[in-house]
């Protein structure tokens, strides 16, 4: 148990801490009955009854309040559609959590809240001497895998003593679990990732509207984006190490293969296929103008990732790593299929049954030898 002293008469199986949701929505929802598949105690609170009902169905206990379900958890979460509803379940509702929350417990907000928010609860528990995470979590939507079936990552922040703690139980939520640094630092690593995620929505809408009014049709639009470079690595994400933060870009020494110029060529041909249909880009016409300003700037021979180089100026700040970037969890490798995992497995079997054949057969050679020779 995470407690010395246990803060509720009910005895949570394998030893595990006793877990509590507040806001059993989509995520909350599916966490918890994740957590109960696992054995967990899972206590929760909803605003809406119906939702806490279902849970009740798989084992989940229901409570009245958010200061109620405190009583008897360890470890609780809130699941929450804003920072509003977070401040208000914690710290300002009636019957809030904040009035049932007692002393080494811990509290982990998976809200995709605001910075502000965050240092605000986190202030408060420092008070009621409670542990916080922020730790929001990226949902696995319709389009993409998680191999786990759960989400693809949680972005959690906080202490590292209490991130290490609590990483047995957020490995169960996610795909990957990234520890993001100090408290807060979680919300906006998940801010900046919904915003770039955005941002490129937004331009593969454009791509996608000028390829239609061209009289493409849609099927053969989308194939084109999803089998070229784009579709294989989104935004450059992938590639960014190696062309961006070691500083290639900056050194005609380096050959570039795509250069600025060239880039530049392309973009201008699209906007002015927009242009001729009267259609609206934006995006599109922002990125002209940068590398418009590269090619002003005598940067045409030079790598296309240069034009980067413009954005860091606007923030003040150099992307640059003296060696590529890889995850501690090798994120730059996919995870083993179960497929490949049999496959493994079965190669492992075969390996055994081989050693043991041959080991056979080699002391009945053995035998014979000895045998033959009258060596017995």
């Amino acid at each position: 148990m995470l407690l010395n002293n246990s803060i509720s008469h009910t005895e949570s199986p394998l030893n595990y801490p006793i877990l509590g949701i507040i806001g059993c929505g989509n995520i909350g929802k599916r966490q918890a009955a994740n957590f109960l598949a696992h054995g967990y105690s899972v206590y929760v609170y909803d605003i809406n009854p119906a939702r806490m009902t279902q849970l009740h169905s798989l084992g989940a206990h229901i409570t009245q309040s958010c200061a109620e379900l405190a009583t008897h958890c360890e470890v609780i979460f809130t699941a929450l559609p804003t920072p509003s509803d977070v401040i208000k379940a914690v710290l300002e509702g009636k019957q809030n959590l904040s009035q049932g929350l007692r002393p080494g417990s811990i509290y982990i907000d998976i809200t995709t809240n605001s910075p502000e928010t965050i240092y605000r609860l986190h202030k408060v528990m420092n008070l009621l001497g409670v542990e916080m995470l922020d730790a929001p979590f990226n949902d696995c939507s319709e389009g993409a895998t998680s191999e786990a079936g759960m989400g693809l990552a949680v972005l959690a922040s906080g202490s590292k003593k209490t991130f290490e703690q609590m990483q047995p139980i957020l490995q169960l939520m996610a795909d990957q679990v990234l520890y993001c640094g100090e408290i807060g630092n979680g919300t906006r690593c998940k801010l900046i990732h919904n915003a770039v995620n955005a941002v490129a929505v937004q331009a593969v809408s454009e791509g996608i509207t000028l390829g239609l009014a061209q009289d493409i049709p849609l099927q053969t639009i989308w194939d084109a984006l999803r089998f070229g470079s784009f579709g294989q690595n989104p935004g450059d994400i992938h590639g960014l190490p190696y062309y961006w933060f070691s500083r290639r870009c900056d050194h005609l020494s380096k050959h570039p293969a795509f250069t600025i110029k060239l880039l530049h060529k392309d973009l201008r041909i699209a906007l002015d296929m927009a242009i001729e249909r009267d259609i609206s880009v934006p995006h599109l016409g922002l990125t002209v103008k940068d590398y418009e300003e590269a090619e002003r700037r005598g940067w045409s021979p030079y790598a296309a990732t240069k034009v980067r180089s413009l954005q860091e100026e606007r923030a003040g700040v150099i992307a640059k790593a003296s060696q590529p970037l890889i995850s501690s969890s090798n994120l730059s490798t996919p995870p083993p299929t179960k497929a490949s995992e049999n496959s493994k497995n079965r190669f492992s079997l075969y390996s055994v049954l081989m050693l043991i054949l041959v080991s056979n057969l080699f002391q009945l050679g053995l035998q014979w030898l000895f045998h033959s020779h009258h060596l017995f």
